[in-house]
């Protein structure tokens, strides 16, 4: 539905980042500036968002296809095509991007017509300086260039790889973290508070980074062949339980474990296969409610010995499980929700490592299952 520059309202800022420290932090910086920040994390509802609230600007970071590809330029040439009068600000890590939108010269950046471009990590003065500049300058609708559909300018696009994934998701932590310091750096002498408050997201970013960093390692050795295993006999329930311990914080059990009576003995890495297991756990409990249960068991079949982990959590698209696996990808549901994409790919290949197998049982709206298998030690 097309907009008019008398629909618009200037205060009102449409931040599109499906990074939620990063977008806390952003709409933080733009209600101290005195304007009404509106965040979403699905580009899906971008349109829906934008015909409500009326921005005066789009703030619009590039998320990152399965493809490797961003999307900013198709979402930013939809916005253009239905509302001419309001502005877009690329907000990206993607220093190719940067320099193509900057220069101005390929079709789908004429398409997107950027009204300006923050990079991340950013300048806090700057990013404020642009949003504001992009709010006040008035609208030239005969300076763009409207395009049926950018997406099919393939030839445009730069090439694009597993890299400048990884960039993308490093400079996400790396953004919140300067932002933080430059906010605790502003309020050290006058509101100790919200410095502390800085200080403390900045380290929590720290954090993150660092398990991020952590998991690209692991996700390389498995690349090159070049992870070793500390393999011995375990028993597979005891490693289970332990696991379990490390997830149960309330005072009230959230995860049901069916254990069996006798051990259950694998061969087996006890760090590689804990982590298999705090990988799958910790995303029952991350994709579903605080107030659900989630289930595990532990059987033997045949020659294997199998983990089930059941939770009640938003499922996962029928159309999208046969990506599940693959490197950085998240589900169109659980983008929202802080994440790699990379614990279950490693988790996979951790189990096969194994002489075992990873798997998603089943899922639904309801809830989903997933699998592990491990050879069972000989006698």
């Amino acid at each position: 539905m097309p907009g008019g520059e008398e629909d618009v309202d200037p205060r009102n800022v449409l931040v599109v980042e499906d990074d939620i420290a990063l977008s806390d932090l952003v709409a933080g910086l733009l209600a101290h500036a005195g304007y009404k920040p509106i965040t979403i994390a699905d580009h899906s509802l971008i349109a829906a968002a934008v015909d409500k609230w009326k921005p005066g600007c789009v703030i619009l970071d590039g998320e990152i296809r399965t493809t490797g590809e961003s999307r900013s330029w198709v979402d930013a040439a939809a916005i253009r095509r239905a509302n001419p009068t309001i502005p877009v600000v690329m907000f990206t890590a993607d220093t190719a991007a940067l320099a193509e939108m900057r220069a101005g010269r390929s079709d789908r950046s004429q398409a997107a017509s950027f009204a300006g471009s923050v990079s991340k990590p950013f300048v806090v003065e700057e990013f404020l300086a642009t949003v504001r500049t992009a709010v006040e300058a008035p609208a030239s609708e005969a300076s763009i260039s409207v395009f049926p559909d950018v997406g099919r300018l393939v030839a445009d696009w730069p090439e694009t790889d597993l890299f400048g994934t990884i960039v993308h998701e490093l400079r996400a932590p790396l953004t919140v973290i300067r932002g933080q310091v430059q906010l605790a750096r502003r309020h050290i002498d006058d509101d100790v508070d919200r410095c502390r408050l800085a200080m403390d997201g900045a380290v929590a970013q720290v954090d993150r980074m660092d398990s991020l960093i952590t998991q690209l390692l692991d996700h390389a050795r498995l690349a090159s062949n070049g992870l070793s295993l500390d393999v011995v006999e375990l028993d597979l329930a005891t490693q289970v339980a332990e696991t379990i311990a490390t997830h149960e914080y309330g005072t009230s059990p959230q995860i049901a474990f069916e254990r069996p009576v006798a051990p259950v003995r694998v061969y087996g890495d006890p760090a590689r296969v804990a982590q298999i297991l705090d990988n799958l756990i910790g995303n029952a409990q991350k994709y579903s409610s605080a107030e659900s249960q989630v289930s595990v068991s532990v059987r033997t079949l045949g020659a294997e010995a199998q983990v089930r982990v059941r939770d009640q959590g938003v499922g996962v698209p029928e159309d999208e499980r046969a990506q599940l696996f693959t490197p950085f990808f998240r589900t169109s549901v659980t983008r929202a929700t802080r994440g790699t994409g990379l614990g279950l790919h490693i988790s996979k290949r951790l189990a096969e490592r194994h002489g075992g197998r990873l798997w998603l049982e089943e899922s639904s709206t309801a809830g989903s299952t997933f699998a592990l298998a491990l050879p069972l030690a000989t006698v």
